[in-house]
């Protein structure tokens, strides 16, 4: 049986936007409400309590701050990775069905 890799299956500039974009705690867990939800989009607003909740164990930023961070670098480094689209008009983050999503190995190793 033949084990498909990263790299194996997008193109290395890809696979460096990629890693880059679940370099930060915040955007992994933007992913992993993705992966967790039945709904296909979410607002800035939804995605930063989410994250904020998520990530309660280091209490030092506050929800402001995480929906300052998702909006302006998190939500648009995601973005242009290819995994999601976000909207900074409207502030509406919508899945795109990355394959990425279905991979929890790789959203906890990264």
């Amino acid at each position: 049986m033949e084990t498909l890799t990263l790299e194996a299956e997008f193109e290395p500039e890809a696979v460096d936007r990629i890693l880059s974009a679940l370099a930060h705690e915040h955007n992994r867990s933007v992913l992993n409400y993705f992966r967790n939800s039945s709904g296909s989009s979410a607002s800035l607003d939804e995605l930063a309590d989410h994250v904020a909740t998520e990530e309660t164990s280091s209490g030092l930023e506050s929800l402001e701050q995480v929906a300052v961070h998702l909006h302006h670098a998190g939500l648009p480094k995601i973005a242009d990775a290819g995994i999601l689209d976000y909207d900074p008009r409207t502030k509406t983050a919508r899945n795109r069905d990355h394959p990425l999503l279905a991979s929890s190995e790789l959203l906890a190793v990264a």
